[in-house]
């Protein structure tokens, strides 16, 4: 299905990408807390065809059906922007999402871990720069890691562009550059143990 076939009536969008290698009750924990705390209209899910910095994964097909087997609520939506657009790189994809959809107003979300990753992602700078983002702690981040999450230097780099969590429900309504910390109720499921799960059934 096209994705603009599913953005009709939405305004607000959070565009929440990864992997999903695969995807889990912690990802929807986390596509919940960004619905809600930042007042979004819709979560599209952006399942990576492939993701530059990682290896050995999963195929595409098999990551979109592990969303799909998490029964997403009516608000969420699983996008396949990345392959209709054939962009490898986010930078790529927020740049054509804004030019395909120039009247909603996107937030990206990502997790704290990849806060601290960034600078390592392809024009890391423009992605801060191109539309508003929110970090929100994962359901096996520790209190260390997140507070490395927050003295990274993507996060000092931008420390003036960091909104209060409490305005959080302000943020897809501002210019970028222009980011906010959110801490979620910890939920203890991750990708990685899912995957040393599946091994030792096997």
């Amino acid at each position: 299905m096209p994705s603009q076939a599913i953005t009709n009536d939405a305004r607000t969008i959070g565009l929440f990408g990864g992997s999903f290698n695969p995807a889990h009750e912690g990802h929807l924990h986390v596509a919940n807390c960004g619905l809600q705390r930042l007042d979004l209209s819709q979560i599209w899910w952006m399942v990576s065809p492939g993701n530059p910095l990682k290896i050995d994964q999963t195929p595409y097909d098999e990551r979109v059906a592990s969303v799909k087997a998490l029964n997403l609520p009516p608000r969420m939506r699983i996008s396949h922007m990345e392959q209709e657009f054939g962009t490898r790189y986010t930078v790529e994809t927020l740049r054509r999402a804004k030019i395909r959809w120039p009247r909603h107003h996107f937030v990206f979300l990502m997790g704290a871990d990849n806060l601290r990753q960034l600078p390592q992602w392809k024009g890391w700078r423009e992605i801060m720069e191109t539309v508003p983002i929110a970090v929100i702690a994962r359901s096996n981040t520790k209190t260390s890691e997140s507070l490395k999450a927050r003295l990274s230097l993507a996060a000092k780099t931008y420390s003036n562009a960091r909104i209060p969590e409490h305005q959080a429900h302000t943020l897809a309504w501002r210019k970028a550059p222009a980011w906010v910390y959110l801490t979620p109720p910890l939920n203890p499921l991750s990708s990685t143990a899912l995957r040393e799960e599946f091994r030792r059934v096997d």
